[in-house]
């Protein structure tokens, strides 16, 4: 279907995925952004050596050796001593044992480096403010029904707009995703705010303790720290993703954390503080319609206690442009694609729950390496999306 018009609904880094893939393969593409400007909001993501490989494929290692840091240790530490439960080697290691980096980064900085990539493919439309309200499917076409009253006609449709796709409901119902149990906060702290002692050999930990999780990481050269504070709790009354909240409630939930966690949390600067509530949705064995898909969160949400939600939306990318191109029909997109991809979904979502409920569920001093079910030892890392038989 190499002749075709292909339209994305949603410009994150997974529908940015895909557009890159389809245009160096020639494809006409059109994505279309509800948000009045591409950017990219969020703070730090991880890019394992599974997704690595997917931008490794489309050209991109150089740009992401400039804005990822594949930091050497990383690991699982006890929330109150520090102490390292389970070590990680990470580096050189994901290089000679997968073939490439585990990368962590500013969710910014990776989506510019998709967006200057398909800026070079000068044949390719980017659509904002284009929030769509309406799919008509046709027998070959279907036709992109907007809020401001343009519509476009395309031959196929990719859905990459989120956990609350509106791509998803259309095609499949309302399925609204439920809460998970978790409410996370996110915030970003200038090193330079931290002393000393706020820095180990660690680039990257995970500090566990019973219902709740401070994960941190270092992102733009060492310039930031980027982390995720979770607190296990049935409690969940607001609507959004990116709510602000305040310094003094994420110290009063971790106020028995080691001092290196209490004062990254008290160097947050106050606008770069801001809580969510983690959503998910039970597996579904069906993704499409006729001319119609989806991809990253749309199709499959993940919680996100293994790093792999952006990895497996530059997987999806990757895999579902490569069918794009050698398919004769959006019968045989579809078919390919949920085969290749539904059980890997299905199995990284599960498994990812499982570490939540590890991570928040378990007395630290019981945590062992026999615990950590990791994406490594689950053999995330071995899939290529480049090169896998699809």
């Amino acid at each position: 279907m190499s002749d075709k018009h292909i339209a994305i609904i949603g410009a994150g880094i997974g529908g940015m995925t895909a557009a890159v893939t389809l245009a160096k393969k020639g494809i006409k593409v059109s994505i279309f952004e509800q948000a009045p400007e591409l950017s990219e909001v969020g703070a730090g993501l991880t890019i394992t050596p599974n997704a690595t490989k997917g931008l490794m494929y489309l050209g991109l290692e150089k740009q992401m050796k400039e804005v990822g840091m594949a930091h050497t240790q990383q690991g699982v530490r006890h929330f109150e001593t520090g102490e390292m439960i389970v070590p990680l080697e990470r580096g050189e290691k994901m290089l000679e044992k997968y073939g490439a980096y585990q990368f962590q980064a500013h969710r910014a900085d990776v989506h510019n480096v998709l967006i200057d990539e398909l800026k070079l493919h000068n044949s390719n439309t980017i659509y904002t403010n284009h929030e769509l309200i309406d799919l008509n499917e046709k027998n070959n076409s279907v036709e992109l029904v907007f809020s401001n009253n343009e519509t476009h006609e395309v031959d196929f449709v990719i859905g990459a707009d989120g956990n609350r796709s509106a791509v998803r409901k259309i095609i499949l119902g309302d399925d609204d995703p439920q809460f998970a149990g978790y409410v996370a906060w996110r915030g970003l702290v200038p090193v330079e705010l931290l002393g000393e002692d706020d820095f180990d050999e660690c680039g990257s930990s995970a500090f566990i303790a019973p219902g709740r999780v401070f994960a941190r990481y270092l992102v733009r050269n060492g310039e930031l720290y980027n982390y995720v504070a979770f607190l296990a709790t049935d409690e969940w009354a607001e609507e959004g993703w990116a709510i602000p909240s305040k310094v003094d409630i994420v110290m009063d939930i971790f106020s028995d954390y080691n001092q290196q966690v209490k004062n990254i949390i008290a160097a947050t600067p106050a606008n770069d503080l801001f809580k969510w509530g983690i959503f998910a949705r039970e597996p579904v064995s069906k993704w499409s319609t006729k001319n119609i898909t989806l991809l990253g969160d749309a199709a499959h949400p993940l919680e996100p206690f293994m790093g792999q939600g952006a990895s497996l939306a530059i997987e999806d990318g990757v895999v579902l442009g490569r069918i794009i191109e050698d398919s004769e029909s959006s019968d045989e997109i579809v078919s390919r694609y949920e085969a290749a991809r539904i059980e890997r979904a299905h199995f990284v979502t599960e498994h990812s729950k499982r570490a939540g409920a590890r991570f928040t569920g378990i007395d630290p001093e019981k945590y062992t390496k026999e615990e950590h079910k990791n994406e490594e030892e689950l053999g995330l890392f071995n899939y290529h999306p480049g090169d896998v038989i699809v």
